[in-house]
């Protein structure tokens, strides 16, 4: 009976317990296959087009910015160790692009996530199952 509590939660987590889930746009599939980086980058600019033109300027300003700086040797941001304002500005202009979900669903990508992967609690998957599911068929 132990064991059995120790295996369900597993089970029912999907086993993402070591690496985390994965994106939510590997579950955009069309004809078998995943959506690719270069149309995720296609709705991504078209979104970004929807801005305000001074805040689209200062995301371009920034997202060029942070592409300058790099990553340290451990891997982490530059711009969110040394410059964690501007990196707050960034994340909120990034907030600030409606979803690429109508986008990817125009190209003809259907969201195909699991059950496993929507009841995963390492992040914001049920809301983003919840918010995608009008987008399965």
């Amino acid at each position: 009976m132990k064991s059995l509590l120790i295996i369900f939660p597993l089970l029912i987590s999907g086993c993402y317990l070591a690496n985390g889930s994965p994106n939510s746009y590997t579950f955009w599939i069309k004809d078998g296959k995943q959506i690719s980086y270069k149309e995720r980058q296609l709705c991504y600019e078209r979104g970004k087009s929807n801005l305000y033109k001074k805040d689209k300027e200062r995301l371009e300003y920034l997202e060029n910015r942070y592409k300058e700086l790099g990553y340290s040797d451990n891997g982490s941001s530059i711009m969110r160790t040394k410059y964690p304002n501007e990196y707050q500005e960034y994340l909120y202009l990034s907030e600030l692009i409606p979803s690429h979900s109508q986008c990817y669903y125009d190209l003809g990508y259907r969201f195909k996530a699991p059950l496993t992967w929507c009841l995963t609690q390492d992040g914001d998957n049920t809301k983003i199952c919840i918010e995608n599911m009008k987008y399965r068929n």
